[in-house]
């Protein structure tokens, strides 16, 4: 790839998706705790239960491989690549999925209504399973003393698997990157 282009971390941008997800299922586990639903709230946690374990070990499996393959053949960082700082990340993202925000969580809190806590807590669990990939991740660029770097126009990393462009790698020093004083 030619000409100057920006990075951002993946391990930013998955745990800023994980902890959105996590935030969508807790108020739907909320609203399903507060309104009584037709499950009951009895049955409902109940059944959340189940979803949490099974959203729990969705978002962790969820492309585990993909990204061990992604990683391992990740090219060093060309000199070209400008290095998004996280909170910049974090700020891009929730301005570009604001309305996802808003619509994950007024659907939830609609299920909350249905069916109690459950389908809440599956979508918490979901979320608590994706965090903990991305403390996996963290943990693959300390041992490995690189980190893992994506384009910013990949941002969710979460859509289709060919949109997503290559991997670079940079030392961990990148990771303390400050943003560019504009002026």
């Amino acid at each position: 790839m030619r000409g100057t282009y920006a990075r951002a971390r993946v391990v930013v941008i998955r745990g800023t998706v994980a902890r959105t997800v996590m935030w969508i299922g807790a108020v739907g586990a909320v609203a399903g705790l507060l309104i009584p639903a037709l499950t009951g709230l009895g049955r409902g946690a109940l059944i959340g239960a189940g979803l949490f374990v099974v959203g729990l070990v969705a978002g962790v499996l969820q492309r585990r491989r993909w990204f061990a393959r992604r990683a391992v053949a990740a090219g060093k960082a060309a000199f070209a690549v400008t290095l998004e700082p996280p909170h910049e990340t974090r700020q891009r993202l929730a301005r570009g999925h604001a309305l996802w925000l808003l619509v994950g969580i007024s659907v939830t809190a609609a299920l909350g209504v249905v069916a109690g806590p459950a389908a809440g807590l599956g979508v918490l669990g979901c979320g608590v399973g994706l965090q903990l990939s991305v403390l996996l991740l963290a943990r693959w660029e300390r041992r490995e003393e690189k980190l893992l770097w994506a384009r910013t126009d990949d941002g969710r990393l979460l859509g289709r698997r060919g949109t997503v462009g290559e991997f670079v790698t940079t030392g961990p020093s990148a990771g303390n990157v400050k943003a560019v004083v504009h002026g």
